[in-house]
């Protein structure tokens, strides 16, 4: 019997810690755990991910030496900023001439405001490095700083993403000392000495209290005899190693909702879709076009920093949102939920009994028009989305509760408002979905998408309280993913290896942004990535003169262990007509059918200029052997041909699809579907650029590996 391959997530939250055990070859769960989150031992959360590990082992009957990798959430680095317990930072500026000016201006970044009523103290050095770094001036400066109270320290220098030898000497210096430290161009590589510097306080105000976490996790993973990688969760949606956290533990900031969007991308194979997690007191929203989710720069404080985080829109309703009256009236659920009130859910609640509504103030200083349910003379219980999601038939899973006492309380609410238990439920979910859909309707109007076009995925223990609703409120199909309270803890097992790397560069050459997304592919190929599975995205930023190169890999190359029936011809042709907008007849197969990737095009024509012209439209999709659709576009001119021919076709192609706009040149968006991979170029815009780096893919294929080229003009 061949043995199980599992990664196991676990998904630290403020309550609970869930473990979960995913079998790699078939993307199935094979095991779930929960234990309270552990935040006051001795060890701190550490202590919660290896218990919840031990029991899932216990109770799923997994060996130690089944499992492959470990990864786990933290809430800690943003549970830290939005405190304020983070630590004191020292910066030691550094410059010579006009750029010691500049230093001793923009290294120095004072009190840092977190949040309200939170802020990160810093204390400041300068060090003339004219003629060299003088190393014993240098330590005597830092000895001044930890003197200050500094726990950490920062070296900042002008254009050290240039000439980082200075910084990185510093920062030998502090360690030394035993004192942790970051360099800023250690974080970044982009110009910017302010928001550089502020970037490294925000990382180094973390490392002391997350490199004890770090070491006391993998200590206490290695007393449990596991012999497996372990990672962390990013703010962007991968992981990185353990060893990368103790140095960028900035990178975890803001991680939270980036768990259960890799599971939407993972587990529920999510191309174009909202997904939505929702929790007790608020849901997450974010975008996932082409199976990418939507990436932006984070803030802290209302101050950008050269960090990346996905894109995650929080609505304060949920399944535990308490309902609000007005004038007799149910006018509003939230921001307010049974857990914050201090109240247990009705829908929980075996034998409720008699109940009657009552009016609350869940925190002082909150308005007393919460409605809630009294219970012997005290407000006990809440009414909630999810006890109105049961009565409604809505909740098949894990939020399905006791039948009886959703139907008192119902009634009791029905009473109190002289209507129906049911549509005092049906204004309830009106009113939750009334908060959520203009957030995705914002949401989608920023990247110009239609939302029809999109499906909605509920993720988390109140998906069935808040996603029907919403999605039938904007016209669009929903579905509510599988082991849906785990899904976080699912994306944490199933995240890939990410980093990404970039540079301020005015005029990218071809060698430069070869160069760039060689660093990147690099990087994760140290994490543990199977080279094979490696992905790089380059994108270049004219505006803010910047070009990005971000890697993404798996340890394992999940296609060649996949086993078990898959769709037949006739059923990807109907699978790829959906997303078409054609009859499946219509559907034509590009390239080789034995590829992993499979590339589906169509012709179709639609009305442009308000219906007055019809033109000739090639739509076209890409699945993979599963049946999961990969990438989509409206319009495109699809080539099918070999690696060894590729290049010269698709000079041929960019040149024929190559417009004139305003500012000159416009190249069309190219992307390569490879036997095993899709290679997105639509971020670059020379057709050099375009060139070079489809000769660096095309160059591990053999000559005669299918390629499929496509083409979509940029308007």
């Amino acid at each position: 019997m061949t043995q199980r391959k599992l990664k196991i997530g676990i998904d630290v939250g403020g309550t609970f810690t869930h473990a979960v055990a995913i079998d790699v070859t078939r993307t199935e769960l094979v095991g779930k755990a929960v234990v309270p989150t552990t935040h006051g031992s001795e060890e701190g959360v550490a202590a919660g991910v290896v218990q919840s590990m031990l029991r899932l082992l216990e109770e799923a009957a997994i060996s130690p030496d089944e499992v492959v990798l470990i990864a786990h959430s933290t809430t800690q680095a943003t549970n830290a900023l939005l405190e304020g317990d983070v630590a004191k930072v020292g910066v030691l500026g550094l410059g010579s001439g006009a750029s010691g000016l500049r230093a001793r201006r923009e290294a120095n970044v004072g009190r840092v405001e977190l949040g309200p009523g939170a802020f990160l103290e810093t204390t400041f050095r300068y060090l003339d490095v004219t003629g060299g770094l003088d190393e014993a001036k240098a330590a005597a400066l830092i000895d001044e700083l930890i003197a200050g109270g500094a726990k950490a320290i920062v070296a900042a220098e002008p254009f050290s993403v240039d000439r980082p030898e200075n910084e990185n000497r510093v920062v030998a210096l502090a360690q030394e000392r035993g004192v942790p430290a970051t360099a800023t161009a250690g974080l970044t590589q982009l110009y910017g000495l302010r928001m550089r510097t502020l970037t490294a306080v925000i990382n180094a105000s973390m490392l002391p209290i997350m490199i004890e976490t770090a070491n006391r996790t993998a200590d206490a993973v290695a007393r449990s005899g596991i012999d497996a990688p372990l990672m962390v969760m990013r703010s962007d949606g991968g992981i990185m190693d353990i060893d990368a956290m103790r140095q960028r533990p900035i990178l975890t900031m803001l991680s939270g909702p980036a768990a259960g969007v890799a599971a939407a991308l993972m587990y529920e194979r999510i191309t174009n879709g909202i997904f939505v997690e929702v929790g007790g007191t608020s849901s997450d929203i974010c975008l996932i076009r082409n199976g990418r989710p939507e990436i932006k720069a984070a803030e802290i404080g209302g101050r950008r920093l050269f960090v990346r985080t996905l894109d995650v829109r929080t609505v304060g309703v949920a399944g535990g949102s308490v309902p609000r009256v007005r004038r007799g009236k149910l006018f509003d659920v939230g921001p307010r939920s049974a857990h914050i009130a201090g109240l247990e859910y009705e829908s929980f609640t075996e034998d409720l009994g008699d109940v009657e509504c009552a009016l609350m103030r869940p925190k002082p200083g909150d308005p007393e028009d919460y409605l809630a349910l009294r219970r012997g003379g005290d407000i006990t219980h809440a009414l909630t989305p999810t006890g109105a999601s049961n009565l409604l038939g809505l909740s098949e899973g894990y939020g399905r509760g006791h039948a009886a006492s959703i139907q008192s309380a119902f009634e009791a609410a029905g009473r109190y408002f002289g209507t129906s238990a049911k549509a005092v439920a049906t204004r309830m979910l009106e009113l939750g979905a009334a908060r959520v859909a203009p957030v995705v309707k914002r949401l989608v109007a920023e990247h110009k998408i239609a939302a029809t076009d999109l499906v909605m995925v509920g993720g988390g223990g109140g998906a069935e309280a808040v996603v029907p609703f919403t999605a039938r409120s904007l016209g669009m199909e929903f579905k509510i993913a599988r082991h849906a309270e785990v899904i976080s803890a699912i994306g944490v097992a199933l995240g890939i290896l990410q980093d990404s790397v970039e540079r301020t560069l005015l005029h990218p050459t071809e060698s430069e942004l070869l160069a760039l997304r060689r660093e990147a592919f690099d990087r994760v190929a140290r994490m543990g990535a199977d080279p094979e599975t490696i992905e790089v995205h380059v994108e270049i930023d004219r505006r803010e003169r910047r070009v990005r190169a971000t890697a993404s890999g798996s340890p394992q190359l999940r296609t060649k262990d996949l086993s078990g029936p898959r769709p037949g011809e006739d059923e990807l042709r109907a699978i790829a007509a959906g997303p078409l907008g054609v009859g499946e007849t219509e559907v034509s197969s590009l390239g080789s059918r034995d590829s992993w990737l499979r590339t589906f095009t169509a012709e179709r024509r639609a009305r442009v200029f308000f219906g007055l012209f019809r033109v000739w439209r090639m739509p076209a999709t890409v699945l993979d052997a599963e049946g999961v659709v990969r990438y989509v576009t409206k319009d495109a001119f699809a080539v099918a041909t070999k690696a060894e021919d590729a290049e010269g076709q698709l000079s041929e192609l960019i040149e024929r699809y190559t417009t004139w706009g305003d500012g000159g040149l416009v190249v069309p968006e190219v992307q390569l579907v490879k036997p095993h991979q899709i290679v997105d170029l639509s971020g670059l815009g020379e057709a050099n650029q375009l060139l070079a780096l489809a000769s660096a893919e095309l160059a591990a294929l053999d000559a005669a590996d299918p390629v499929t080229i496509l083409v979509i003009p940029r308007s």
